[in-house]
């Protein structure tokens, strides 16, 4: 069966500001994403000849395969778009921690429509798989680009930014999973916004900055941290080591732009900034 293993990258919320709320229920969004080096890997295989099934196994016994799986989805996507017939076989090694707000299942996904866009000849392209992302999830889009990038809408809408400074980054996340709905659901109207963008140049420029402390806000701090005190108490760590830091998506991880200890008993990574999954395929 040919197949393709692509890495599967975390990404960093490295702004997050909530513009307001829409009229379909989900919220406007100003986003920097940034993915890492930390990563998933993802091994996707495709027989024509075979019998049209779609299997999705994880190696991480917390996470489910089959349909309850986001790379699943994304694989009976890509077949439902294009007619694509045969065996469809997805193997998730997990690395990205799930419930962190790192990205994991999203990007995942996004790594599922690319690999069985190039084992099929490249049908749709960037262009084509987008629609199919977007309806996966808000942040699979990102995903489909990787590196640095400034994100309207409830994502779907990116402009790729100048490389982020390479740079040591620590991730600290509490044993906790955080619901993203949970988080919304906590948020005060004003915390809601209406509030207008600041713009792609601004992002840009923000990004290539000697300090990027000013980047570094996330609107979803307060009701994440209303929602599961142990966010809080991770940034006050944070906080406490003098580094530049900010909570990830609607958490729970954390990250510091600096290599810090882990604490004895915390879960931690130590990564970088990293290219994404576009990047890494063949051809």
């Amino acid at each position: 069966m040919p197949q393709l293993v692509l890495p599967a990258p975390a990404k960093l919320n490295l702004h997050l500001e909530v513009l307001g709320r829409r009229a379909d229920g989900f919220h406007d969004l100003e986003m920097v994403f940034q993915t890492l080096a930390l990563a998933d890997e993802v091994v996707v295989g495709w027989e024509p000849s075979a019998p049209a099934l779609t299997t999705c196994v994880c190696d991480d016994p917390g996470i489910p395969g089959g349909p309850g799986n986001l790379a699943h989805r994304a694989a009976e996507a890509y077949r439902a778009a294009v007619g694509l017939p045969g065996t469809i076989d997805v193997l998730v090694r997990k690395r990205v921690p799930h419930g962190a707000g790192l990205g994991g299942g999203s990007s995942d996904a996004a790594s599922v429509l690319l690999a069985l866009d190039a084992l099929h000849g490249r049908v749709l392209g960037p262009a084509g798989l987008a629609p199919l992302a977007l309806a996966l999830g808000s942040d699979v889009p990102f995903f489909l680009l990787g590196g640095t990038a400034h994100a309207l809408g409830r994502g779907e809408v990116l402009t790729p930014l100048p490389a982020f400074a390479p740079r040591p980054i620590t991730i600290l996340m509490p044993p906790v999973v955080l619901p993203t709905p949970t988080v919304f659901k906590a948020m005060t109207e004003a915390e809601r916004g209406p509030r207008p963008a600041r713009g792609a140049a601004w992002a840009a420029a923000a990004v290539a900055a000697t300090d990027p402390q000013p980047l570094l806000t996330n609107r979803l701090t307060d009701p994440a941290v209303r929602c599961c005190p142990a966010v809080g108490e991770v940034l006050a760590h944070l906080a406490g080591q003098g580094v530049p830091h900010l909570m990830s998506g609607s958490g729970a991880a954390c990250f510091a732009l600096g290599r810090i200890p882990v604490p004895s008993g915390w879960r931690g990574w130590h990564t970088a900034p990293g290219p994404g999954a576009g990047v890494a395929l063949p051809g």
